[in-house]
């Protein structure tokens, strides 16, 4: 007779539950330690491990991958615009015609806690970033209700760049599915919290094991510990 009968009887799955979470959380640490250790000295940039690792150091990631596509036409694509920052960089740099920056978030911060931060952080008063520049563009909403239609109608001729800065395990892993279909060869995905390991981390490792090896997520580059990733696809 299987266990699951009597644990469901008793109640004694809510105990259980509570004593298994550490080690669940522990394996998935364990699990991005794995990471570390197989891209340790690769990549164009990885700064591992750097004792002044600091949140500006974000941007040397950006730049570096700028460097090779601030005169291509490219789609960059950023899921978490927060106040800008980044779109505001890549629509700078990269002053192509052909070029075209998409921006989602619900700008009311996020929809439930994550890490220390609470429910409602990064809240931009639903304001968009002001960007003077047509070929910048922004959907407001929470991505289930914003992310799958706007996609239908963007042109995804040029090469293109995902930033996922969603933080979140939950609203991750929903755009990495909701890109998939338009993802193709030479493509970059960039994670802004990757060292989230139950959140980012683990959103991209499920996707992986979802997709049958469909792609080489070939690591590039990294800054503060791996805490920003970059990845093209092969």
């Amino acid at each position: 007779m299987p266990l699951h009968p009597f644990l469901s009887r008793t109640k004694l799955y809510k105990p259980l539950k509570k004593l298994l979470k550490p080690i669940n959380n522990v394996y998935r640490y364990v699990d991005f330690v794995e990471f570390i250790s197989i891209n340790n000295g690769k990549g164009k940039l990885n700064d591992y491990y750097n004792k002044k690792a600091t949140y500006k150091n974000r941007m040397q990631l950006h730049e570096m991958l700028l460097s090779e596509l601030h005169d291509k036409p490219i789609n960059y694509i950023e899921f978490g615009v927060a106040a800008g920052e980044m779109i505001k960089k890549w629509s700078s740099t990269n002053s192509i015609k052909e070029s075209r920056f998409l921006g989602f978030d619900s700008f009311e911060g996020l929809p439930e806690r994550w890490e220390e931060k609470q429910q409602g952080h990064f809240n931009q008063q639903g304001e968009f970033p002001d960007i003077k520049d047509d070929r910048v563009s922004f959907v407001k909403g929470w991505f289930q209700d914003t992310v799958y239609g706007a996609l239908q109608n963007f042109d995804f001729d040029n090469r293109s760049i995902y930033h996922l800065d969603a933080d979140l395990f939950s609203s991750t892993l929903y755009v990495l599915f909701q890109i998939e279909p338009k993802l193709k060869k030479n493509d970059i995905l960039i994670f802004d919290e990757f060292s989230s390991f139950n959140h980012e981390f683990k959103a991209l490792e499920i996707f992986k094991s979802c997709i049958n090896s469909k792609w080489n997520f070939e690591f590039i580059g990294a800054v503060n510990n791996y805490r920003q990733v970059a990845f093209v696809l092969k």
